[in-house]
């Protein structure tokens, strides 16, 4: 169930009626577990991200992070969610092509949704960050 509810918030971003930072970041739902509350997404490398040495942005990467936990939070909430904190702990520097953000929701109260995110290079599993962050659910 929660996981047909994550298909169709990364459909919302992917595909929107204008471009926005969220479906330019290019979510790839990889898959969720519904009673351990926790999720990967995959984003893939765009030539736009990179800073001039060449590796990703920092602030792409917060907006990776922010998205991650933003969807998971919105999965397992109420629907749709606002970012009120996002911290962010950079390890080593975004290089490969591809990335997993593994989410975990640490508490869902009627107020707040807070989560922790490790990011993961795709190829080797090494962490290159990670984050947290409070989400704030309301309705449309």
């Amino acid at each position: 169930m929660v996981e047909k509810r994550f298909e169709e918030i990364v459909q919302r971003i992917t595909n929107p009626r204008e471009l926005r930072l969220n479906n330019m970041l290019d979510p790839y739902f990889l898959g969720a577990d519904e009673e351990e509350q926790t999720s990967e997404i995959l984003f893939c490398t765009q030539d736009w991200e990179r800073n001039q040495r060449n590796e990703i942005h920092g602030g792409a990467i917060a907006s990776m992070f922010d998205t991650a936990m933003g969807v998971t939070a919105a999965a397992f909430g109420t629907g749709n969610v606002s970012t009120a904190d996002l911290q962010v702990s950079f390890i080593r520097p975004f290089l490969s092509g591809a990335f997993i953000f593994a989410t975990q929701i640490t508490s869902i109260g009627k107020t707040l949704i807070r989560a922790t995110c490790v990011a993961r290079e795709k190829q080797s599993g090494k962490i290159v960050a990670t984050a947290s962050g409070t989400f704030v659910p309301f309705k449309k």
